[in-house]
């Protein structure tokens, strides 16, 4: 096997000694019988190693494109999760803003003074209960003040530190707000069961109560203004023996997407 490569090697140099020499002499044209000879031998290695050479030229360049190729991914996905997560900021700005903006049409439906407040924090053992903002008695937040949101009535405020208070929901079994049908003017109360649906107590056997009939505060006993939004009717439940029938409200309010509402410090009587 070494003899051969050797005499592969040897015809190779031979020819090339041939043609670099007639490279020289431009007036010798013919190589003779031996040149040709070893012309005759040595092209076809010669070919092959030229082709050997165009794919292994080819292969380089094929894994350089794929290298650049790995780096560029790498850094699109890298703009693409830049983008994403910008992408993600600005849908959470506009969502806030929108809010903000439902808050504020609400609150010029409001007599008196009001102060905004974020959502902080609820008691996840009891979510339909309450939770704490970030406004307190600094802030002119006292005890029962009416809070309020975007859609309708929120409830109440129950404890008030310097710089939090804690807001006792209308969903909270210990609510008690009293309310009228919006069209029919039919007056009862609304009470909270700790959990999504408000009942709707004392209201008319003899009244037919549409499904879907707005429920609004009716500003009696001094706790709540008049006409804050609470929820619409659900469903009507007719126990026997009862005098009255009841129905169950669905909240205006989202109490599990919560996350500003104002707080009603003037429209209060004082207490």
């Amino acid at each position: 096997m070494r003899r051969q490569i050797a005499v592969v090697t040897l015809l190779v140099v031979a020819a090339l000694v041939l043609l670099t020499s007639q490279a020289r002499l431009p007036e010798r044209r013919a190589v003779g019988r031996i040149g040709s000879m070893v012309i005759a031998l040595v092209g076809p290695v010669q070919g092959v190693l030229a082709r050997g050479a165009d794919a292994l030229s080819r292969a380089w360049r094929l894994y350089t494109e794929i290298g650049h190729l790995r780096r560029e991914n790498r850094r699109l996905n890298e703009e693409v999760g830049r983008l994403s997560d910008e992408v993600g900021r600005l849908r959470e700005q506009a969502q806030a803003t929108q809010r903000l903006e439902r808050l504020l049409e609400f609150r010029r439906l409001v007599p008196g003074r009001a102060v905004g407040a974020r959502v902080i924090g609820r008691d996840i053992s009891q979510w339909f209960a309450v939770i704490l903002v970030d406004r307190g008695s600094r802030d002119g937040v006292r005890r029962n003040d009416t809070v309020v949101a975007a859609d309708g009535l929120v409830g109440r405020v129950l404890t008030v530190t310097a710089s939090t208070a804690q807001i006792l929901l209308i969903t909270d079994a210990r609510s008690a707000v009293g309310a009228v049908l919006q069209q029919s003017r039919e007056a009862g109360v609304a009470d909270g069961q700790g959990q999504a649906l408000l009942r709707l107590k004392y209201l008319s056997r003899a009244r037919e109560i549409p499904m879907g009939e707005v429920v609004v505060t009716s500003g009696q006993a001094g706790l709540f203004p008049r006409g804050l939004p609470i929820g619409t009717i659900t469903s009507l439940v007719r126990e026997q023996g009862l005098p009255y029938q009841e129905a169950l409200v669905r909240p205006s309010v989202r109490f599990d997407h919560l996350e500003e509402v104002l707080i009603l410090i003037e429209s209060r009587l004082d207490r």
